[in-house]
Formats: structure tokens, sequence, C-alpha cells
């Protein structure tokens, strides 16, 4: 299912804004089986997203996206990076659903079922609380299986809407 107000690709990386900044897009995820949910907005100067990139929101209404820990507080995650989106451009970012790659801290200390955070000490990456233990800030989202520790990465349900 795709919203019909919407234009473009997923991975858009878009020098002009082709749609509202904050639109939302929810979509069926063949490759994963489940739905997932995007949000436009445009990338902070000194952020390039990759797919995976751990996303906060240095404005008010969450249209502006920065990789970068000193542009936003860890208690405002604003999603997960899907495709390569060039600084100051405009493109597409998870903010509700399965994402396979997230990328971590490389600390390898991630278990299925841990809360996942943003990482205050290393730009575009997230860390973990122990499932069971009260998050330090707010989630980005659940761990749903250990991380994998060659890539650095972590598979999760991601919820920052």
């Amino acid at each position: 299912m795709s919203n019909s107000l919407v234009v473009g690709k997923l991975t858009a990386n878009d020098a002009t804004a082709k749609n509202q900044l904050g639109t939302l897009r929810t979509e069926w995820s063949t490759t994963d089986s489940c739905y997932k949910t995007y949000k436009y907005v445009q990338v902070a100067a000194d952020t390039t997203v990759a797919n995976g990139t751990v996303l906060g929101h240095t404005d008010v209404l969450g249209h502006t996206a920065s990789s970068d820990i000193t542009d936003f507080n860890v208690n405002q995650p604003l999603g997960v990076g899907i495709g390569a989106i060039t600084a100051s451009y405009y493109g597409w970012i998870l903010v509700r659903g399965y994402h396979s790659a997230i990328i971590t801290d490389g600390g390898d200390d991630i278990a299925d079922g841990d809360s996942l955070i943003v990482d205050d000490t290393i730009d575009g990456t997230c860390d973990s609380v122990a499932s069971g233990t009260a998050p330090t800030s707010k989630i980005i989202g659940v761990a749903v299986t250990a991380d994998i520790d060659g890539s650095n990465t972590v598979a999760g349900m991601v919820y920052c809407l």
C-alpha cells in the first residue's frame, strides 16, 4: 500500500524538497513481510546519511535530521536511514518498522530484546539498555536479534513516531 499523496522513491536523495517536510508514508515491505512507516526530512548540513544511520531531530517538529550528537539531545531520536542522503538534501527515513542493519557503536553487547538508544559518544550509532532495565533515554526501538559483531549492526523494530 502506498500513499498517493507522496512523490518519488523511498531512496530519494533530492536537492530540493519534493514532498512536504514531515510527511509520513506507510508501505508494505514484501522483503520483510511487514508495514513500515517513513518520514520525509531534510538532512542537516553536517550529516550524510547511509543505510542504518541513527538520526535525531534538530528542530521542534522533527523535520531536520542529524547524525551529529552535538546537534540534538539523546531524547530526540528521529529514525534510521534507509539509504544515502547527501548533506542538506531531502529524503525518506524509517520511523517505524523493521530494519535489518541499524548501525551500532561497536560494543558488541546488544542482545535480542534490548532497548536501542542513541549512542551519545559516536555519531550516527545506537547503543543499548538491557531488556528488563529502564532505558536511560528515549528508545529508538528494540533489538530483535543480537548485534552482528563483524558489521557493527543490529536488526531492530524502530519506534520513533
